[in-house]
């Protein structure tokens, strides 16, 4: 099977409905552990923003740390959307629609609020933010979808060596 670079969000939706399906994963992973992974990345992603929580710590600012962590972010939130939408019900219209408009969006976003509207279930406030917070970033659609294609390149061949 032969893959390109992503050019939109479903496009990253049918690439990482293809790397999870060639995981090897030691159980059947759950919305729960999706969401997890999820806050996960979005701490490593404020630890690598000017933004960090860890005020009381010096580090240097990488740039390119900080988007491979946002990128993260995408991998995951790809993965919930792929994993609501097995049964047909969960519509992936809108998250298709409102990648396509990147970068719109010029609302605050804040790491916690993104964590509420996780948790609350409010996947489409969630999406809004994290594209919001990708502007904020200084981010367009084109390094989130490089930058997807570099890492799921590199997770593919992480599969059987350093992952199950």
């Amino acid at each position: 099977m032969e893959f390109k670079r992503p050019e939109t969000f479903e496009d990253i939706l049918n690439l990482q409905k293809y790397l999870d399906e060639s995981l090897n994963n030691v159980r059947e992973r759950t919305l729960e552990d999706i969401k997890l992974s999820l806050i996960a990345e979005l701490i490593e992603l404020n630890e690598e923003t000017k933004y960090s929580h860890k005020t009381w710590k010096t580090k240097e600012y990488n740039r390119d740390k900080e988007l491979e962590e946002l990128t993260d972010v995408y991998f995951f939130f790809a993965q919930l959307i792929n994993y609501k939408s097995r049964d047909g019900r969960f519509q992936i219209e809108y998250y298709c629609e409102e990648f396509e408009i990147f970068p719109g969006y010029y609302a605050g976003a804040y790491f916690t609020g993104l964590m509420y509207d996780l948790l609350d279930n409010k996947f489409r406030w969630f999406f809004s933010s994290l594209l919001t917070l990708s502007v904020k970033l200084g981010y367009t659609k084109d390094d989130i979808l490089d930058c997807y294609w570099g890492k799921w390149q590199k997770n593919m061949q992480r599969i059987g060596k350093e992952w199950n």
